[in-house]
């Protein structure tokens, strides 16, 4: 092995222990973390620095609805972006994701019939390139991690399989804020609940005085 093959090699591995520890570090952030926003963006910031891309977005499957929808991304500038809610097609590469529950690379995204333009469009970015992998949780296919135009082409399997295990993460995670908040909006109601019949009782009970 000549002295240059040595130093990339070398380079290459620190490279990949330094992702790694930081996929173990990020391990405990996210699920020390009950907001479902917060946690949103810290998996998106992530799947940047591990893939070296530009972007990245996290979509989330609505059961109810039976919708593929954006629930965050950093090419979103503004907490108010149309874009946040927006179904995507089933016949999108993130459905097809969803769909087929695998690893989806796409070098050119712009000659993919897939893509789904109108995001582009719609925000004012171009997506070039793209890595996708499905979050699963207990079998159960929950979203789609994305990241997007990764800076030094072609995406590795290094890429696929860092991304892979953020999403894997990632998708513990989320279940675990939406069970949060489905517990906090259920307390909520209780408590209304409860404000409003003891209000009833009140009122019949003063009736009844009366």
């Amino acid at each position: 092995m000549s002295e240059q093959s040595l130093v990339e090699r070398i380079t290459y591995l620190e490279n990949k222990v330094t992702i790694l520890a930081r996929l173990a570090e990020i391990s405990t952030a996210l699920n020390s973390r009950v907001q479902l926003e917060p946690l949103l963006k810290q998996i998106m910031k992530t799947a940047v620095e591990i893939t070296g891309s530009e972007a990245a977005s996290v979509l989330l499957w609505n059961n109810n609805k039976q919708q593929l929808f954006f629930a965050a991304s950093t090419t979103i500038s503004r907490t108010d972006d149309p874009l946040l809610g927006m179904p995507v097609p089933m016949d999108s590469i993130a459905g097809t994701i969803l769909k087929e529950n695998r690893t989806l690379q796409v070098d050119d995204a712009r000659s993919d019939p897939r893509h789904y333009n109108k995001v582009d469009e719609d925000i004012q970015f171009q997506t070039r390139s793209l890595l996708g992998v499905p979050m699963t949780y207990k079998d159960r296919v929950i979203g789609v991690l994305e990241a997007i135009n990764k800076r030094n082409l072609p995406w590795t399997e290094d890429d696929k399989m860092y991304l892979n295990n953020l999403a894997a993460q990632a998708a513990v995670a989320i279940e675990g804020a939406q069970l949060v908040m489905e517990l906090k909006r259920a307390n909520e109601e209780l408590s209304e609940v409860d404000k409003l019949k003891n209000d009833f009782i009140a009122i019949a009970s003063h009736e009844l005085r009366t």
